[in-house]
Parts: C-alpha cells; structure tokens; sequence
C-alpha cells in the first residue's frame, strides 16, 4: 500500500454549489493504494458520491471499479480496491459547497 501523489485534478463545475473533481492517476497504482485530497482546496465541503474507473488497457479498455473512501473533516481518503495493478485509474469526486447535515 502507498500514498498516491502524483495525480492529475480536472476540476468541472467551478463556482457552483455542486463541486465535481475527476482526479486521473498515472498507469502505476495498484490495489490498497491510497489518495489523499482535501476537498476545500476545489471548494467542496460535504462528499455526496464517489465513483472510479480503471484503464486496464490505457486509454482503451475502461471499466467501472468499485473504490471505497474515508471522510475526516475536508479530508477524503481513497483506497483502490483489490483487482489490478499497474492500471490508470480515474475517481470522480462530487462534493457540496455548503456544509451539509446528513442527521
């Protein structure tokens, strides 16, 4: 397991109350690694979904992959899950710009 920093952030709704960032890693991730981003950096305050690709043949074959995720304060903590390495992945992030109350 390693922590993930070299990534790639497209940020696709700027200054909406609805922030959506696409985070595009490099072909060398493998399953348990993990992503730290602080979702204040895009304007975000509350995660509302998450989904993730993977490129089992680069920029080719794209296929749904499930990953999981930890939320600490802004911080949300991706993990890849278990099934191929060396892969590109691609994980979207959605996020509201307004605290949220989830209770």
């Amino acid at each position: 397991m390693a922590a993930i920093t070299d990534i790639d952030v497209y940020e696709s709704t700027p200054n909406a109350g609805l922030k959506r960032i696409f985070i595009q890693t490099r072909n060398t991730v493998n399953a348990a690694d993990t992503i730290a981003v602080d979702m204040s950096s895009y304007g975000g305050q509350d995660l509302l979904a998450i989904n993730g690709w993977v490129h089992t043949t680069d920029g080719s074959v794209i296929t749904v992959e499930s990953v999981t995720c930890s939320v600490s304060d802004t911080t949300v903590t991706i993990t890849i899950p278990a099934g191929t390495n060396n892969d590109t992945r691609v994980i979207e992030l959605i996020m509201s710009s307004a605290d949220l109350t989830f209770s």
